[in-house]
């Protein structure tokens, strides 16, 4: 779109939406959110299942705000899920500060992490992609390191000496859940959104309009990390011991969360959610039943929603429906 006057008159009478249908879309994400955590184990007991239900609905609501918005695909966006329980662990054992502390410590130090990274902000594309790639890689290897083994525990994993039951960890990750889930609404119906959304579609035009389309990523940058920092120390102390593979894993908190965000529609506030329920319980039936094939039924998955489905569940909703997503 070429600037022009008009043009930036019109952006700025676009930011001024009213928020008006927030109260009523917030039914749509929370009645669903409260059915799985609350009734969802009354069928099911296995309070794990539900519990990384809940960590993956967080995860894919974060990468939402940076992918989903603003457009910047981070390969190695688990990094902060893991920070986060790594510094969470470390605080308890080290420190030995209350646990609910450590939680926020956890998602302080993972947007700590998206700051000194953030100059990669001004990469875009492929490039981005792969340099958020290799600084997961890079932290994996420095958290697994021997020498630093008194710290991290290095190979031999992490213990965590003090820990919630895991009846108010639940409660806990469905309350992150949740309050991830309105965040997102909040974003959707708001200025700084509608900010993110125009950026994503023209970022040369927008900042002629006046808007520091820098400063925008670094905010939505911050608030998705700190997000998946504090679920990663939620996570950290559910299982209260873990390997440094098991946070860093590259399959589960990165590119199935990709996955989950592109099925149900990325940019929306029902896409996330839509896309972690189904695909979770896909996931775990094959996961189960067929192990071996998991990989390629989601390698299969990802070319089907590139060529036949590139907006998503919600994507196809919103040409069958007068709703807005």
């Amino acid at each position: 779109m070429e600037y022009s006057e008009g043009n930036c008159v019109k952006y700025e009478s676009f930011l001024n939406v009213s928020l008006s249908r927030a109260g009523k879309d917030a039914l749509k994400t929370l009645v669903p959110l409260l059915a799985i955590f609350l009734i969802g184990p009354l069928f099911y007991t296995n309070q794990f299942f539900f519990f990384l239900m809940g960590v993956l609905i967080i995860s894919t609501n974060a990468l939402n705000i940076v992918y989903g918005y603003t457009g910047y695909l981070p390969f190695g966006f688990g990094l902060f899920l893991a920070f986060g329980a790594y510094l969470a662990s470390m605080s308890i054992n080290l420190i030995h500060i209350p646990v609910a502390l450590s939680i926020i410590i956890g998602g302080l130090s993972s947007v700590l992490l998206s700051l000194v990274f953030s100059p990669l902000l001004r990469l875009s594309g492929a490039y981005f992609a792969i340099a958020s790639l290799a600084t997961f890689e890079s932290l994996y290897y420095i958290m697994s390191n021997l020498s630093l083994a008194s710290y991290t525990g290095g190979p031999y994993g992490i213990s965590v000496h003090a820990a919630f039951t895991p009846n108010i960890d639940y409660y806990a990750i469905a309350a992150v859940a949740v309050m991830s889930s309105l965040i997102i609404l909040y974003i959707h119906h708001s200025n700084f959104g509608l900010a993110l959304k125009a950026m994503n579609d023209d970022r040369h035009s927008v900042e002629m309009c006046g808007v520091n389309s820098h400063r925008f990523r670094t905010y939505a940058w911050i608030i998705s990390t700190f997000l998946v920092g504090v679920t990663g120390g939620l996570y950290a102390i559910y299982l209260g011991f873990f390997y440094p593979s098991g946070v860093f894993d590259l399959t589960e908190f990165s590119v199935l969360v990709i996955i989950f965000l592109i099925f149900g529609g990325r940019g929306t506030y029902l896409g996330p959610l839509i896309g972690s329920v189904v695909l979770f319980i896909v996931y775990q039936e094959v996961t189960l039943n067929y192990p071996n094939y998991s990989l390629l039924v989601f390698g299969i998955l990802i070319v089907g929603l590139i060529l036949f489905m590139p907006n998503g569940v919600v994507g196809i909703l919103k040409k069958n429906t007068k709703e807005v997503f």
